[in-house]
């Protein structure tokens, strides 16, 4: 994070045994607690001006590398990277700083994480923001891949067709031997190119095998391309692509399964904000999610960016 040095982390061992890495901020008296929940491929680096920002107007400030990721423990075991378990992960993280509640922010595959902390301890948070990626409810048997037929049904195309490359076991080898396609490809100067290169069979993987590489868009800057890269070589992909092969093995099934539906809605105060740029996740998954599931106060944004829309808005950038 920019002005905030690895020797400001902390760690602290969860009940399942793993070692997180975080960044942590004590609140000013009457202030709250930011939690803030990255996605992939990065790690907290993505939140690192939103800490600047909110800082030092007293907010206290919670930022994890998520599991497989930066300075935390990076298991290969897609089943380790269940909702349940990952909530529990983030509960333990809040004892440790005795931490009663906090405001959820998730991006990405953050969002998944976010959503999952209203299923297994809502009442730890306050209320919950959603970058780009709306609120994903527990709903056993359904995955994101296996919604392909609706999808194209829906928006026209196949817009998570990547996700069956991400989940292929040489997945995490070609990507680390082309990291800098595949950074290219995740952050194209052109948003549309998504479509192109993400959201039809096969694309994404002939992207990165050919070693392909465009220009990149001017929020990612050198240094914050090498700060993503490094992390990703040092770290490996297998497991952030965990958070992806859990889902084709439907690995939360069984705990999903126990929910009651009930616990799929929520009353906690959300705020959405949709990118409009973003062709993989259109706005309309959000708002209709939002729509069934949240039953308090809902306030929706809207921001002219790609899926990366924390570089426009306010810094970051996954």
């Amino acid at each position: 994070m920019a002005d905030i040095h690895q020797s400001d982390y902390k760690q602290t061992t969860t009940k399942r045994g793993f070692t997180y890495s975080y960044y942590y901020s004590a609140p000013a008296p009457g202030k709250p607690v930011l939690f803030f929940s990255h996605g992939f491929p990065s790690a907290s680096f993505l939140w690192r001006k939103q800490v600047a920002f909110f800082q030092p107007l007293g907010y206290g400030i919670i930022v994890p590398d998520q599991l497989g990721y930066g300075g935390t423990d990076k298991p290969t075991d897609p089943k380790l990277y269940v909702g349940r378990g990952l909530a529990e992960d983030v509960r333990d993280i809040l004892d440790a700083e005795a931490v009663a509640t906090v405001v959820a922010i998730g991006h990405d595959w953050g969002s998944y994480l976010v959503s999952r902390l209203l299923h297994y301890i809502p009442q730890r948070i306050s209320a919950v923001t959603f970058c780009d990626v709306g609120y994903l409810p527990a709903e056993p048997g359904v995955t994101l891949i296996s919604q392909r037929e609706a999808l194209i049904k829906l928006i026209g195309y196949d817009a998570f067709a990547y996700q069956r490359f991400f989940t292929q076991p040489d997945a995490a080898a070609i990507i680390e031997k082309n990291i800098d396609s595949f950074i290219s490809m995740l952050y194209p100067e052109k948003p549309e190119l998504w479509k192109e290169n993400m959201c039809a069979d096969g694309a994404a993987r002939a992207w990165i095998e050919s070693n392909t590489i465009t220009a990149l868009p001017s929020y990612l800057t050198p240094e914050n391309k090498e700060t993503i890269r490094n992390s990703l070589l040092t770290g490996g992909l297998a497991g952030p692509l965990c958070w992806y092969t859990q889902q084709l093995e439907q690995a939360n099934i069984d705990e999903d399964a126990k929910l009651p539906a009930a616990a799929r809605e929520f009353k906690h105060p959300l705020l959405f904000i949709a990118c409009t740029k973003d062709y993989v996740v259109l706005p309309v998954f959000g708002d209709t999610s939002h729509g069934k599931y949240a039953k308090g106060p809902v306030t929706r944004k809207e921001i002219d960016a790609d899926h990366w829309g924390a570089d426009v808005a306010c810094g970051g950038g996954e």
